[in-house]
């Protein structure tokens, strides 16, 4: 959205919204007790504004603290104005809550409720106000060719095209792209030539070419040391895009190891807001589960205690999140003898081993419902790929491709998979592809998406036997 790509633009939006917090606490007060001091509800007790203004430092620092922490000042060239308003939206209404619970612990007297209705309407209304002035304003100075960074591309492949393609749906970047240079697609329109054309074409260049973004595949890398050794001769800025695409990318990032920088490719996600939110909704809605449905979970446990001699739960060990085993709860749903023969086998259908009781619970998905314990424990999340049992992974990792890159996410009792049909004695190369499209494209978005399509139509499977 903004010119910037240092953090000193982010830190000066961070104190406009420190103002605009301020400030709209200080107009919530002055609304409630001068512009709204006849309206129909009854007129607290009037406090002075300095009563109010002890408390403006907690709400300074739960906004401040929620802000930084939710991301809203992450450098987001190519945010939407839609996702401004989202990203916003969620940071106040995260701070509006800490500042609630702040105000809970003063007991010298209320605040005044239609008070903090007015602030939390003028919080978000401002700071939205502010960004938006900003994103129309630099959009249609872009439009206008105001202030535009010309871009050569090196690579005509597909990470090139992307970037390309990124820069042509968001013109208020600022980046506006010349041509490619590539050594294999010189018969394409828009490449310029090949690649060791680039100094006579940035000399020649009757317009400066400000950056030159190099996006050539991994194994080209004796000629990208070339070309960067050849670009610092000029004064053009050189960016780096490896052409990663052809590869699995799971949780990747950059980080640095004493200045040196390391590239991320398969990892496990980090450990940021977002995930302390899942992690938190996680334990809160499974605990509520556990709770209101503790009667159906008595009478289940009393049917299976019923249907054939045995313990209520079965504990089966299965692979969570970075290979990690533990052991999965389920209501037993066959005789504790079914496997002293025929060993860890994969469920098929119409196989006689479960119980009558048990048919019923694997059909309906009810013999799951124990596992919120494991989610409680940290075993497992409420969404994510499903974990298998140690004994089958064996078989599948070196037969499967890609199939050991779903314990890079912590597993779970529903899944993207599950959802769309694959589970059971299903396509385990679907299962997979689903998998890690969850584990690429997680947002606690989709996690609540797909909650509801396993309500609406995951319990009841015709692949669960």
């Amino acid at each position: 959205m903004l010119q910037e790509q240092s953090r000193f633009y982010q830190q000066l939006l961070f104190f406009a919204d420190m103002i605009l917090v301020g400030s709209a606490w200080i107009a919530a007060y002055y609304l409630r007790f001068e512009v709204l001091d006849t309206w129909p509800i009854p007129l607290p007790q009037w406090e002075p504004l300095s009563r109010y203004l002890t408390f403006f430092p907690w709400i300074l620092i739960s906004a401040a603290l929620t802000f930084w922490a939710s991301g809203l000042y992450v450098p987001d060239r190519a945010q939407r104005w839609t996702s401004l308003i989202r990203s916003v939206a969620k940071s106040v209404g995260l701070a509006l809550i800490i500042s609630m619970a702040f105000l809970s612990f003063y007991r010298d007297f209320n605040v005044s409720r239609l008070t903090i209705l007015l602030f939390a309407a003028l919080t978000p209304l401002s700071m939205l106000g502010l960004r938006l002035c900003i994103y129309f304003y630099v959009r249609n100075a872009r439009k206008r060719g105001r202030n535009l960074r010309r871009v050569l591309i090196v690579g005509a492949g597909h990470a090139g095209r992307r970037l390309a393609k990124s820069f042509e749906l968001y013109p208020w970047m600022g980046f506006q792209v010349v041509g490619f240079l590539d050594d294999h697609k010189t018969d394409e329109p828009d490449v310029l030539g090949k690649v060791d054309d680039i100094l006579p074409l940035l000399d020649s260049a009757s317009n400066p070419i400000h950056y030159v973004y190099i996006a050539l595949p991994l194994h080209a890398v004796g000629k990208i040391e070339r070309l960067i050794s050849s670009l610092s001769t000029r004064l053009v800025h050189v960016c780096l895009v490896p052409d990663l695409l052809q590869h699995d990318i799971i949780n990747s990032r950059i980080t640095d190891v004493d200045g040196l920088p390391v590239l991320h490719i398969i990892d496990e996600a980090p450990m940021d807001f977002r995930r302390f939110v899942k992690r938190s909704l996680d334990v809160v809605f499974s605990l509520m589960v556990l709770i209101l449905l503790s009667p159906l979970l008595l009478i289940i446990a009393l049917l299976v205690l019923l249907s054939s001699r045995g313990p209520v739960l079965y504990r089966q060990e299965r692979m969570g999140l970075n290979g990690k085993c533990f052991y999965m709860l389920k209501f037993r749903s066959m005789p504790i003898t079914a496997e002293q023969e025929s060993g860890a086998v994969w469920a098929k259908k119409d196989e006689n081993r479960a119980t009558p009781i048990g048919r019923i619970l694997r059909r309906t998905s009810l013999d799951e419902l124990p596992q919120f314990i494991n989610v409680v424990k940290g075993d497992m999340s409420v969404v994510g790929p499903r974990p298998e049992r140690p004994v089958f992974i064996k078989d599948f990792k070196d037969r499967i491709p890609r199939y050991m890159l779903r314990h890079k996410m912590k597993a779970g009792i529903t899944g993207w998979a599950q959802v769309n049909g694959w589970r059971g004695n299903t396509s385990l190369e679907k299962r997979i592809q689903h998998d890690l499209y969850y584990i690429q494209n997680w947002s606690l978005r989709l996690d609540v998406k797909i909650m509801i399509l396993t309500v609406w139509k995951g319990f009841i499977s015709r692949n669960a036997y």
